[in-house]
């Protein structure tokens, strides 16, 4: 008797959805700084010319292929090859000055991406069929309040595709089967959709200790963690959490959740936190301390989730999984072969 197996055909979702992608932020890249990255399956150079401006260009030289983010340097605003000294402008790619005299080739070009600098962060637009940005990433909201703590940041190289994890904060079912922060589903709000970015907002009952605070300090009946998410395309992510403790006192944390393919099989996800300030420096420090444990333990219990699934199509979705369904119908404009509607639907 034979075995009669399904076909199972590949998923229209990409590993490189189109959109802006966090390659860096600002402090990490100084006046004259080179880098080599991977991203997109690709080789890639990061550099900040002498004006302070960052460009990132495909990482080969296209005289005789040397990295240009391994011993390359800038010079003015050109980044000079490291074999054979070739210039390159910062601005165009084209090849300007060759060190022997000769003169430089029209196929002596590096390939330039397009990038932006906002809200300390270096954003490089992606897009499979070399399409130009179709839209922007907006001022952050309350970015540049003052009276945040300093930034404390995170990092993982994780064996999954991006869909899998932009999808799953809009994934409220499984937070309390799997993580400590609630026992609770949370309540989400519809979403407010705008073009490129999908906001919502969560009302969540915590376990306070999983802030670092004392477990005699009483959360008032009904008083929960609002949590506002407002994802810019599927890579970028703004946080914002507040959490009403006694008299006036609030609980306010902010996080910066970026994600960049490495390549077909991995991606690179980052996260940088922040809190509130209060009088008591030491307090501050704790408080910190602790949302950046209780993210990096969270983080830490989907990643064996997200290595091991697999992106179902038609997911046999009930009434809870409305935000995930809602989400990537959304998400289906990032993608030049977007999902057909009745299977992104679960119908």
């Amino acid at each position: 008797m034979s075995l009669s197996l399904p076909v199972v055909k590949p998923s229209d979702i990409t590993p490189y959805p189109n959109g802006w992608y966090v390659v860096a932020f600002s402090h990490q890249l100084r006046p004259g700084d080179v880098q080599p990255l991977k991203a997109f399956g690709r080789e890639l150079v990061l550099f900040r010319d002498t004006d302070g401006v960052v460009h990132m260009a495909d990482g080969h030289c296209p005289h005789f292929g040397a990295h240009l983010g391994h011993g390359g340097r800038v010079e003015g605003n050109c980044i000079r090859c490291p074999f054979h000294g070739w210039q390159f402008a910062a601005e165009s790619g084209e090849c300007v000055h060759i060190p022997n005299g000769d003169r430089p080739p029209k196929l002596a070009r590096l390939r330039k991406w397009d990038v932006t600098e906002k809200c300390n962060m270096v954003l490089v637009w992606y897009h499979d069929r070399g399409a130009a940005p179709t839209w922007e990433v907006d001022q952050l909201p309350e970015f540049d309040e003052p009276g945040w703590s300093d930034w404390s940041t995170d990092e993982w190289v994780v064996k999954a595709k991006l869909q899998d994890l932009a999808e799953n904060d809009a994934d409220v079912a499984h937070s309390p089967a799997m993580h400590s922060l609630t026992n609770e589903l949370p309540r989400a709000s519809e979403p407010e959709i705008d073009g490129a970015i999908f906001s919502w907002n969560l009302k969540i009952t915590p376990s306070l200790q999983q802030f670092g605070l004392p477990a005699s300090l009483k959360v008032p009946s009904g008083v929960a963690i609002s949590v506002t998410t407002r994802r810019y395309g599927l890579a970028f992510a703004w946080i914002r959490a507040t959490l009403p403790l006694v008299s006036s006192l609030r609980y306010r944390a902010q996080t910066i959740a970026c994600t960049l393919p490495i390549d077909e099989d991995s991606v690179y996800l980052r996260l940088a936190h922040r809190t509130r300030r209060t009088p008591f420096r030491p307090f501050t420090k704790q408080m910190l301390k602790f949302y950046h444990q209780q993210f990096h333990q969270t983080v830490d219990e989907d990643i064996p989730v997200w290595e091991n699934k697999i992106y179902l199509d038609r997911p046999a979705a009930s009434r809870s999984d409305a935000g995930v369904l809602r989400f990537r119908k959304w998400a289906r404009q990032f993608y030049s072969n977007p999902v057909p509607e009745k299977r992104a639907s679960g119908s």
